[in-house]
């Protein structure tokens, strides 16, 4: 299989610097530095001295920590290429600024100074200095990423093809117990103490339990806690022991349909690009035959480059590389802090996600807090987990790219985790590969919004490869307070390329392109909709607006309609769309049920409790079924979804009395796009690694394939 790799570059000086080159990237490099006209520059190199007097080019200071600890509000440090390793902190009033962006790395890694010999079989062994003795999270040869000893084998770049990286379970399978047909490759492997990554039941997440036992055909995990919803969700609750005895089949997740991997033990080592520690000594079985003395060997010392608690304000980043570390600056009354054509990569790396509730407490993202946090034409790739997590106020993602995180599929991580008390702003990014959701939002303002959050123009795609209930964009319950979700593509997501669950209410989403999905649009809750303008075609089942009757969450009453009549009153206006159903939710179905045997249901419910969606009330103009000749062309190959014709035209205008329902947007054309437009093109105006701009759906489509079983190296 083919995969792009992007390899950084050792230079050997007086200290070894690490110049991570990213060519053929549109980021324009060498920008100037944006240094105040009142404060001082100073510059740092690894190849400086801190006995010099640092505001001189030629004489820079050595250290990071040190130069900043010189500066006062207002000043610039402009950093000389190189490694820098180690934590530091930061001031208020400051800007850190590459000098050429790409070769400038702040890392959690470095060098491991020690000699290897043969241990036998492919495999290589070295006595860990005493400050790794621990389990390292991270290992790296000559910059590539190496894997925990694992079977099945899989190298980092083999992480999206399924039937590599998944074992399958067996009929003998049931809680705590995994069979498998192809545990006879590894039945003489003594595996307790082990880990088996399970993909279990309902197979949301993907979880690490330790082994037990293992007699060649048998293993036994610990399923301590798992079959309880505040640690697996859904995943072990339908699995359980009484779930199988007294639930009816159709409600039980089996675990024989589980998938899973076993890492963490020695005996497992016997792969290119594998490595683990056992009583000290570091074993690794090489990639390419390279003799590990002949290669660089990097080794995480730090989960964080920046940990800082104390307050900041006014604080910019630019052009710096974070490679093996993160950012958590989690003061709730920071203000005005900017990362600026930053690139992050391979971010967190923790070995074990036992759990949701021990999994998210080691889950180390970038996380930045406070308001006026800015992240713009930034790169994360290769986080283990979440990558990216903002809290607070006034929001901003601009035209970054997130790719390849969530590297196991967890339900709990995803790229982009915004936790709101204010007003957000998600534009002109590109996501591919996330998995699960590429961006969740959850709100918790306390007072209405004077303005709406916005996510816009973005490019998303290849979300949820590994997981059962997953969302290109997911809101869960509660106010969205108008959200305007508009202009974007999304695509090739494996489950829902929108949705906003149980609960929700006041969302405006609008001018959006849904294809290639399991369902373009899933919208649930109470009232305070508008829908409009989306084109939804492509996908593999209907996209379905569901009312709650019942209350399921403090923010929502239900609207306690128990006879389910029609929604007529959520402004669903001028959609094209190849299936759209009014539905009952799966948690009301047993009501449906029981009110349908006493004959109370409106009678347009079937069995299911759908009704196609037609003209009435507020839900006008929206063309609906097989529509591919109103496209300039519906194939996917080729894929164009621009009219070519008029007769998308002459749709719901917008009325002042909509406009009062935040209905601000409405074009009276049906779809996302009119007739004879130059249309618009959401996603990055840059790509990294030498991948090119997307500039088309047939592209999109085109990348979106090619890419699926591709790792793409940060």
């Amino acid at each position: 299989m083919k995969h792009l790799q992007k390899k950084a570059t050792l230079l050997a000086s007086v200290l070894v610097i690490l110049a991570c080159e990213a060519s053929n990237t549109s980021v324009a490099p060498n920008k100037e530095v944006n240094s105040s006209s009142n404060g001082v520059t100073y510059y740092v190199s690894p190849l400086g001295n801190n006995n010099e007097q640092g505001t001189l080019i030629e004489k820079p200071f050595q250290t990071v920590q040190y130069a900043i600890d010189k500066m006062s509000s207002g000043d610039t440090l402009v950093v000389m290429d190189g490694l820098y390793t180690g934590k530091f902190s930061l001031k208020s009033g400051i800007n850190i600024q590459a000098k050429n962006p790409r070769k400038v790395v702040f890392s959690g890694l470095e060098i491991l100074k020690a000699s290897f010999e043969k241990h036998g079989n492919g495999i290589y062994k070295t006595e860990l200095p005493p400050q790794l003795n621990q389990k390292p999270k991270q290992i790296f040869f000559n910059n590539q990423p190496m894997t925990w000893a694992q079977w099945p084998n899989v190298q980092w770049v083999d992480n999206w093809l399924e039937d590599k990286k998944w074992a399958k379970a067996t009929d003998g399978s049931g809680p705590g117990v995994l069979t498998s047909n192809a545990f006879k490759e590894i039945a003489d492997l003594d595996l307790t103490g082990a880990y088996t990554f399970i993909r279990y039941g309902k197979g949301n997440s993907n979880y690490s339990r330790l082994i037990e036992s293992f007699d060649g055909e048998t293993l036994h995990w610990n399923d301590d806690n798992f079959y309880n919803r505040k640690y697996t969700g859904e995943d072990g609750r339908r699995g359980s022991v009484k779930a199988l005895e007294t639930l009816p089949e159709s409600h039980v997740w089996h675990p024989n349909k589980s998938k899973f991997f076993l890492a963490g033990d020695l005996d497992l080592l016997d792969s290119p690009g594998e490595w683990f520690v056992e009583n000290g000594a570091l074993y690794l079985m090489p990639l390419n035959g390279i003799n590990p003395n002949d290669a660089k060997i990097l080794t995480k010392t730090s989960d964080y480059c920046i940990n800082q608690q104390s307050q900041l304000t006014d604080v910019v980043i630019q052009g710096i590389d974070f490679f093996g570390c993160s950012v958590k600056l989690n003061n709730s009354d920071n203000n005005a802090i900017t990362f600026s054509n930053t690139h992050f990569s391979y971010i967190g790396e923790e070995l074990l996600f036992i759990d949701r509730v021990k999994g998210n407490a080691i889950n180390k993202p970038i996380e930045l807090a406070g308001s006026n946090i800015v992240v713009e034409k930034s790169l994360f790739a290769g986080a283990k987990n979440t990558a990216l997590k903002l809290i607070g106020s006034e929001l901003t993602i601009n035209n970054s790219v997130f790719l390849e995180n969530n590297r196991h599929a967890n339900f709990e991580s995803r790229a982009v985790f915004i936790d709101a008390t204010g007003p957000y702003r998600v534009t002109r990014n590109t996501f591919f590969n996330n998995h699960s959701d590429a961006i969740s939002i959850r709100i918790k303002a306390k007072s209405p919004l004077s303005v709406k959050p916005e996510i816009a123009y973005n490019n998303i795609f290849n979300a949820g490869k590994y997981n059962s209930d997953v969302s290109g964009i997911y809101m869960p319950h509660g106010s969205q307070e108008y959200a305007e979700v508009h202009h974007n593509w999304i695509h090739n997501i494996n489950g829902n390329a929108f949705r906003l669950d149980l609960a929700g209410s006041q969302l405006s989403l609008h001018h959006n392109v849904f294809w290639a999905s399991k369902r373009g649009i899933n919208v649930e809750g109470y009232g305070e909709f508008n829908i409009y303008n989306n084109t939804d075609v492509h996908n593999h089942v209907a996209s379905a607006l569901t009312r709650n009757i019942l209350d399921h969450a403090r923010q929502n009453k239900g609207s306690q309609e128990k006879n389910f009549p029609p929604i007529s009153d959520w402004h669903v206006i001028n959609n094209i769309s190849a299936g759209l159903d009014d539905r009952v939710g799966p948690r009301e179905k047993k009501l449906l049920r029981s009110q349908m045997k006493k004959g109370l249901v409106h009678p347009a419910r079937n069995k299911q409790g759908n009704i196609p969606v037609v003209d009435r009330g507020s839900i006008q103009g929206n063309l609906t079924g097989k529509r591919d000749e109103l496209f300039i062309n519906s194939e996917l190959t080729a894929l164009n979804l621009m009219p070519k014709d008029k007769s998308v035209q002459n749709g719901v205008r917008q009325t002042d009395a909509l406009a009062t329902q935040n209905v601000t947007a409405l074009s009276s054309y049906r779809g996302a796009y009119d007739y004879g437009d130059a249309g618009w093109i959401p996603g990055s105006d840059w790509m990294p690694y030498g991948l090119e701009v997307i500039t088309s759906m047939a592209m999109a489509e085109k990348f979106a394939k090619k890419y699926d079983s591709i790792s793409i190296e940060p």
